[in-house]
C-alpha cells in the first residue's frame, strides 16, 4: 500500500513539473505562483495517512520553486507563501530536517522573519532533541539578528552539550554570556564544561578563554566596590590599583591589554581572539596602502 501511494505521490509531482516547465519554450511565461496548501490535518487526510510522504512532497515543491522563481526567472519568491508551505509539511512531519535546513536559508537573512523562523526551528528542536544544528541554528538568529546574545548563549550551550568536541561552541557560549553582562555565567559555564570534557584538546582551548573570563569578572568586581566606595565609577583600570582594591592588573592569556571601553565596560585589545596582532598588524597594512 506504502509503495503505490508512493508512487502515485511520485507521478502527482512529475506531472506537476512537466506543468510547471511545459511554457518555457514560449515567448512569454505564465506567473508562477507558490500553492496555498490546506491545514494539516487536510493534508494529512489527503494523503491518506502518510503524512511523511506528503511533507517531503510539499519540501520538494518548495525548492523546485524557489529554484524556478529565482534561480532562472530572476523573480522574487513568495516568501510569506514558502514559509506557510514549509510549516505546514513541519506540522506534518515535525522531524523533516530537511525543511528547517532549508527555511534557516531562506530566511535567516530577513530579519522580520526571525520570530516566525525561530518559532519553526523550536518546533524541529521539540522532535529532534539530539541534532546540534537546530540550537546552533537558534543561537545565530538570536545573536546576528536580534541581538540578543544572551540567549543566543543558551541555545549555543545545547548545542555544545550534544556535540562537546567542539570546542568552539562552548567557547563563544561564555563569550555570548560575557557581551550579555555575565562574565560570572559565563566562568561558572566553562568551569561547569572543561570539568565534565574527557578531550584535553577541548580542555586546553576553552581553559585559556575561562582565564580571560576570570580575569575580566574580577575586574569587574573592583570596579564595583570602587564605585561603592566613591560613589563613581573608576577613569582607569590604574585607580583600582591607587584605590587598595587591587594589586595588579590581571594579565589577558590571549596577550592582549585590559580597558574600558566607551561604556566603561571591562574589555580587552585582544577581542578573546586568538592571533589578533596578526589580524590587526594586517588591517593596519591594507589601510595604509
Amino acid at each position: 500500500m506504502k509503495r503505490l501511494l508512493l508512487g502515485l505521490g511520485l507521478a502527482g509531482l512529475l506531472a506537476w513539473l512537466i506543468a510547471l516547465h511545459s511554457n518555457l519554450g514560449g515567448k512569454t511565461m505564465a506567473p508562477l505562483r507558490f500553492p496555498t496548501y490546506p491545514p494539516a490535518l487536510a493534508l494529512e487526510m489527503m494523503a491518506l495517512g502518510n503524512k511523511e510522504l506528503a511533507s517531503t512532497l510539499i519540501f520538494y515543491n518548495a525548492q523546485f520553486y524557489f529554484g524556478e522563481k529565482y534561480a532562472w526567472r530572476k523573480e522574487e519568491p513568495e516568501y510569506q507563501r514558502l514559509f506557510a508551505g514549509l510549516d505546514k509539511a513541519t506540522d506534518l512531519d515535525p522531524r523533516n530536517m530537511d525543511c528547517y535546513y532549508f527555511a534557516q536559508g531562506l530566511f535567516s537573512d530577513i530579519k522580520p522573519a526571525i520570530p516566525v523562523l525561530n518559532r519553526l526551528l523550536k518546533k524541529g528542536l521539540e522532535s529532534r532533541p539530539t541534532d546540534w544544528y537546530l540550537p546552533f541554528f537558534l543561537s545565530a538568529n538570536y545573536y546576528f539578528q536580534l541581538k540578543d546574545p544572551v540567549t543566543a548563549a543558551h541555545y549555543l550551550q545545547k548545542a555544545a552539550a550534544l556535540n562537546p568536541d567542539n570546542a568552539l561552541f562552548a567557547s563563544l557560549s561564555a563569550r555570548m554570556l560575557y557581551q550579555g553582562n555575565q562574565t560570572e555565567a559565563a566562568v561558572l559555564y566553562l568551569r561547569a564544561f572543561i570539568k565534565e570534557t574527557n578531550n584535553p584538546s577541548v580542555q586546553k582551548l576553552l581553559l585559556k578563554r575561562l582565564y580571560a573570563l576570570e580575569a575580566i569578572h574580577y575586574l569587574e568586581q573592583a570596579v564595583a566596590t570602587f564605585t561603592t566606595q566613591h560613589n563613581r565609577p573608576p577613569r582607569t583600570l590604574a585607580e583600582l590599583i591607587h584605590a587598595g582594591i587591587i594589586k595588579k592588573i590581571p594579565a589577558d592569556p590571549y596577550g592582549g591589554t585590559f580597558e574600558f571601553d566607551a561604556t566603561g565596560r571591562v574589555v580587552t585589545t585582544s577581542k578573546l581572539a586568538e592571533a589578533w596582532k596578526d589580524h590587526d598588524k594586517r588591517d593596519h597594512n591594507q589601510q595604509a596602502q
